[in-house]
């Protein structure tokens, strides 16, 4: 049966779907599943975040996966072959957790440093975001499994973005925020793109004529399914109407029972229903046969993680180097200070869709101290704002297992009517899926687990949870939270804002019996009613001798060390989806410990884990700093190979970093105003773009920039006729002047803008001719007045930068009148 009806083409399969069937396959059964129609061959599509790695379908306590870099450190990389390898290994994974189309990949634009996701997305430049979109693309549906760039689009605020208007010039949308979609679809042809929550210019993007319908469909001639951000949808016709195929996640708010009676009564045509579950007939076929019903396996898989170790380190950016302090070799007899709890709980990924379990975590701490003979560590100050679990050595199970056992039941009775009992990593419980599927709306968990702190002294305990929660030591209530009468997104991703604490002294070595009784909320479900339970979440967090860190011995240290690295960053708390960031600097504290510690050290190096850019006021007081973003699983052996040296470093920022943030020219408008508007009145002013302007103050780093331990030098710029009308070949030589082989990143800007990028690995010694081809979109702007792109007929400089400042060698160009004009389309 199954093969006789894939023989039959989606319009006969169409006409064989009752009305009812074919409205069930515009949105989601579940949260994570489409609708299958087996007799007619259509198989459920299963979804799943994200665009760092294959979570699988549980938010919380998922299969374990492989943790790629974020999209900001796969940005720095410059390096679209990687990117592609990054598609392959996660389409892998993707196929061993029964995945058809993953979540990803983010590449809205760095518009503003505070943007919560920047982190997720690859960059400020369009070029830089759409060549490496358009190259993971590729990789991950070449094994069958589809990709979701996202957010379509000017979903660049996280405040509010369910409420908020982005209101841009058609000059700015073409040329920075639409282009990299437009890049992806022309170079990839992604088989699903998914809407932003926003509005653009007053209408929402799943309902925007003008974006779904003029620009996809007509313009750049997008065969692929459209699908909402989910509860990204907010009206019940004019998505169906306006091409907004398929409604996430199910069941269903605005479809369903609502889209049959719509079309019962005209105001919805059976010809927009067969319109839209066309396209998810077509996505269920590109897909496969994949059985979404099959438990979802991890398998950890070498060639997987050494590409998720070649993206942090080629990731990682050398943004000062003093007296060429690094590399500091394997060999050396010097001792070596380490500082800050990232290099012993790295921040692997933001918070939100990124969030996942990953198979393991290699720490720098750990690899430093495989890589040099003379270590000590100091822990530094907390980074966070939400106390962490208690680490899982210090937990064990009632069998003696590190972890917590967690125990599930239905109704509010502890003890009776258990339906799950699993073992955790964490204090953190989160229902907000159809994990548990026999779960009742009215239930109740039991943490328990026995604690053994590793210190004497004052520890804190600390709750945040949707419903009544108590939390026992040795049967003695020591903190309790309240619960909430209503769920939204931040009492689950923004736990810190409503956290209870309570502190008791401990001992040193002597287990504790620790219990944590939750209820469930009783919150009413949210919209729609069919989703029988609330989101539920308790967080439990605990932290030993908090406030009681001495500076002094950080100083002490330091004194007596011969060299200091400090690691510091903002982890999910911070940087993630759902809110954006408050300042440009890190914590107070991290800022203090690294003077104190560059006062006392004789030479210091920073490596900062975060998401995005960052003030340094600090900068002056320290030999050299590496942007280590949040590089994934494999972040400790990736620093240590740069900092080693037995790699060189090669990662290029992919975003400016400004020295304040009045210094960014969207500041005036972020996040909005009191109408929710989100005005981008810098127009074209976005990054580096603003340095061009007369009078812009510099930047603390430019875009592009990136130090090595390998010299280059360049030669022989020249310019040729392309093969096709408007377009040009560069051609440079790049010389590896060192004894250091070293991977660079050729820029050529054209007018100051990037428009081409290669990486090559050149050997110390050697010398590489590097080709660029420059094609119409190179030479193109949006011409406001006759609403198309125009390639103008004049002089185009056209030179090679080491960043987006810094011009290494120049050329002109010139296009005539036979070959300019105006275009519009692909």
């Amino acid at each position: 049966m199954a093969s006789a009806t894939n023989e039959l083409s989606v319009r006969e399969v169409l006409e064989q779907l009752t009305l009812e069937e074919k409205v069930s396959l515009l949105s989601a059964r579940e949260y994570w599943r489409v609708p299958s129609i087996p007799r007619l061959g259509i198989k459920a599509l299963k979804t799943s975040d994200g665009p760092n790695g294959v979570r699988g379908e549980a938010l919380h306590a998922s299969t374990k996966a492989t943790c790629f870099p974020c999209g900001a450190c796969m940005g720095s990389t410059f390096n679209v072959e990687l990117l592609q390898k990054i598609g392959v290994e996660l389409g892998k994974e993707a196929k061993l957790k029964n995945v058809g189309v993953l979540l990803g990949p983010t590449f809205n634009i760095h518009r503003h440093p505070y943007s919560g996701r920047n982190f997720e997305s690859y960059s400020e430049d369009p070029v830089l975001s759409g060549e490496l979109a358009a190259a993971y693309i590729n990789g991950l549906q070449s094994q069958n499994v589809a990709a979701t760039p996202k957010h379509f689009v000017c979903n660049e605020c996280e405040e509010e973005r369910n409420n908020s208007n982005s209101i841009v010039d058609e000059k700015a949308l073409r040329e920075i925020y639409m282009l990299p979609f437009q890049t992806c679809i022309r170079k990839s042809n992604p088989w699903v793109i998914m809407t932003a929550y926003n509005k653009v210019n007053g209408d929402w993007c799943s309902e925007n004529e003008f974006l779904l319908e003029k620009v996809l469909r007509k313009e750049w001639k997008f065969d692929g399914c459209v699908m909402s951000d989910f509860e990204g949808v907010y009206t019940d016709i004019e998505p169906l109407k306006k091409g907004l195929n398929l409604e996430m996640p199910g069941p269903s708010l605005h479809r369903g029972q609502k889209t049959i009676d719509l079309v019962k009564v005209g105001k919805v045509s059976e010809a927009d229903i067969d319109r839209n579950a066309t396209r998810v007939i077509e996505l269920s076929r590109k897909v496969g046969m994949l059985d979404e019903t099959a438990p979802e396996r991890a398998v950890l898989d070498a060639q997987t993680t050494a590409v998720a170790r070649q993206t942090a380190t080629e990731g990682i950016v050398l943004l000062k180097n003093k007296d060429n302090l690094l590399p500091i070799s394997p060999d050396t007899s010097m001792k070596i200070a380490v500082f800050g709890a990232p290099a012993t709980v790295p921040i692997i990924h933001g918070g939100g869709s990124a969030s996942l379990t990953s198979h393991y975590i290699e720490t720098p701490l750990s690899a430093l101290t495989r890589t040099y003979s003379h270590v000590e560590y100091n822990y530094g100050v907390p980074i966070f704002r939400k106390l962490p679990s208690a680490p899982i050595d210090c937990m064990k199970t009632a069998a003696g297992e590190p972890g917590v056992d967690c125990h599930w039941f239905n109704g509010w009775n502890f003890g009776e009517n258990e339906i799950l009992h699993e073992r955790l990593d964490t204090t953190r419980t989160l229902v907000i899926d159809s994990r548990i599927g026999n779960l009742e709306r009215k239930h109740c968990t039991r943490m328990e687990y026995t604690l053994t702190p590793k210190s004497t002294g004052t520890h804190t305990f600390g709750i945040t949870a949707c419903g009544e929660t108590h939390l026992y030591v040795d049967d003695k209530e020591v903190v309790s939270h309240d619960g909430f009468d209503y769920i939204a997104v931040p009492h689950i991703m923004q736990p810190w804002r409503y956290e209870n604490q309570a502190s008791m002294e401990m001992k040193a070595g002597q287990p504790y019996k620790v219990i944590i009784d939750t209820l469930s909320t009783i919150a009413p479900p949210p919209p729609p009613p069919a989703r029988q339970i609330p989101p539920q979440a308790t967080q439990v967090g605990f932290f030993e001798n908090i406030g009681n860190q001495d500076i002094g011995k950080l100083e002490d240290l330091a004194r007596k060390s011969d060299v200091s690295i400090v690691f510091t960053g903002n982890n999910k708390e911070w940087e993630s989806e759902s809110f954006d960031r408050t300042m440009l600097g890190l914590s107070s504290a991290q800022e203090e410990m690294i003077v104190a510690v560059a006062n006392a050290s004789k030479r210091t190096v920073v490596v900062n884990q975060t998401g995005g850019a960052i003030s340094m006021p600090w900068l002056d007081k320290v030999d050299a700093v590496l942007q280590n973003w949040f590089a994934g699983m494999e972040v400790g052996n990736a620093v240590a190979d740069i900092l080693s040296g037995r790699i060189s470093p090669s990662g290029r920022l992919p975003t400016t970093f400004p020295v304040r943030i009045e210094d960014v020219p969207s500041n005036k408008n972020f996040p909005y105003d009191a109408n929710l508007d989100i005005r981008y009145a810098e127009g074209m002013n976005v990054g580096y773009r603003a340095l061009m302007q007369p009078g812009a103050p510099a930047p603390l780093f430019p875009f592009g920039h990136g130090l090595s331990y390998a010299k280059f030098e360049y030669s022989e710029l020249s310019l040729t006729k392309g093969e096709g009308k408007s377009t040009c070949v560069a051609t440079v030589k790049a010389t590896n002047t060192s004894q250091v082989d070293g991977m660079e990143v050729v820029q050529l800007y054209i007018d100051g803008l990037l428009r081409a990028f290669d990486k090559v690995l050149i050997s110390a010694g050697s010398t590489v001719t590097v080709s660029l081809n420059l094609d119409k979109y190179s030479f193109s702007a949006w011409n406001d007045t006759a609403k198309m792109w125009e390639i103008e007929a004049r002089d185009y400089v056209v030179d090679v930068r080491q960043d987006a400042l810094t011009v290494i060698a120049q050329k002109t160009w010139t296009i005539d009148s036979t070959e300019g004009g105006q275009w519009e389309g692909l």
